[in-house]
């Protein structure tokens, strides 16, 4: 149970920070600091690419917690998924809950 509940996390996790990080990739303007300080749209655009990147791995690291396979590709989403911080920090909470319950339920993974 407690891979499945790590994956859930990780999953929403990864939901959450590419719905964030898709907005910011093709809205940089929109944020309101990117308009003050010249360069910084191309700053969150990077940014946002590389978050992208993380956030696909996220979910794949959860996938792979829900099917309990591949415990380290799960804990290497995990731990990418506290650097793509998502609305409000949610997808980085999210991966650290997920990487907790994930830690405890080494055994259950095949």
């Amino acid at each position: 149970m407690k891979p499945m509940i790590a994956g859930i996390f990780l999953v929403l996790a990864a939901i959450i920070s590419i719905t964030f990080w898709a907005f910011v990739f093709t809205n940089p303007l929109l944020l309101g600091v990117a308009a003050v300080i010249p360069g910084v749209a191309a700053i969150l655009v990077v940014c946002g690419a590389i978050a992208m990147i993380l956030s696909i791995l996220t979910l794949l690291g959860g996938v792979m917690a829900i099917r309990r396979r591949m415990w380290v590709l799960a804990l290497v989403g995990s731990i990418l998924g506290l650097f793509t911080l998502g609305w409000y920090g949610l997808s980085s909470l999210f991966s650290l809950i997920g990487l907790i319950v994930l830690a405890m339920s080494r055994s259950e993974f095949s």
